[in-house]
């Protein structure tokens, strides 16, 4: 079985490196060069998730719980259990969202390109990094581009299971009066483990499910209702994970 599991790694890290390094000239064309983002994602951001997800025998599927909001911009929250949670959205949402990540990401000469203009990186131990980032997202959400946010802030190492969510997201969403629309990942953590090492977690190919659910209004709160609105989305997302963990 580990023999198994080492070598269905070792494969989704070739089909990861070759699928990137063949999109990467046209995500630089349409990132650096058009600026033409949704040209990105529309195209080859989703067309580069389906490539990885397809070799190696991950089935994404969507399980609508609500709708998503209309003619506004919105922030995605959703538990973070594995690397394919990175991936996974590019194949289900159709709209176009950005990534809100660490800015270490950026020292990766791949992601450095892919982040540029099209995602938004926040460096956590800078107030001035953190003040620019929520400028960015109040651009994105005003041009109707959601942004999708980790609340844990880093994979879980008990997972189903999440850890206590960080406030980042539901500030944001407080102070530009948008939805939060929680998601939950089901299955990602069987088929990538996260948080305890590549090659020491459980690995396999099988479904992914997605729950996308209920919009959560925050017109009309304030900063001082942010841990409700915490522990609200929190219950949400659990309740969700033991219904289809029972």
């Amino acid at each position: 079985m580990k023999v198994l599991m080492f070598i269905w790694k070792i494969w989704f890290l070739i089909v990861m490196i070759i699928t990137t390094l063949f999109y990467f000239p046209f995500v630089y064309l349409t990132i650096v060069i058009l600026k033409r983002y949704d040209l990105t994602y529309n195209i080859f951001y989703r067309c580069w998730a389906w490539s990885i997800l397809i070799p190696i025998g991950i089935f994404p599927k969507k399980i609508m719980r609500g709708k998503f909001p209309e003619n506004q911009g919105f922030i995605l929250v959703s538990n973070h259990t594995s690397q394919l949670d990175i991936v996974v959205p590019y194949t289900l949402l159709s709209q176009h969202f950005a990534f809100l990540a660490k800015r270490e990401l950026t020292k990766l000469p791949l992601f450095r390109t892919n982040f540029r203009g099209m995602n938004i990186t926040v460096d956590r131990k800078s107030l001035i990094s953190g003040l620019e980032s929520l400028t960015e997202c109040k651009t994105k959400l005003d041009n109707k581009i959601n942004i999708l946010i980790f609340p844990e802030g880093t994979r879980s190492k008990n997972a189903p299971g999440m850890i206590p969510f960080k406030s980042g997201a539901f500030k944001l969403a407080i102070k530009e009066q948008v939805p939060i629309v929680p998601m939950v990942f089901l299955d990602n953590y069987k088929r990538l483990e996260g948080g305890k090492g590549l090659f020491k977690s459980m690995a396999g190919p099988g479904r992914s499910r997605m729950v996308v659910l209920n919009p959560i209004e925050t017109k009309g709160l304030t900063q001082k209702d942010v841990e409700s609105l915490i522990e609200k989305v929190y219950s949400e997302m659990e309740k969700t994970l033991k219904e289809f963990n029972a």
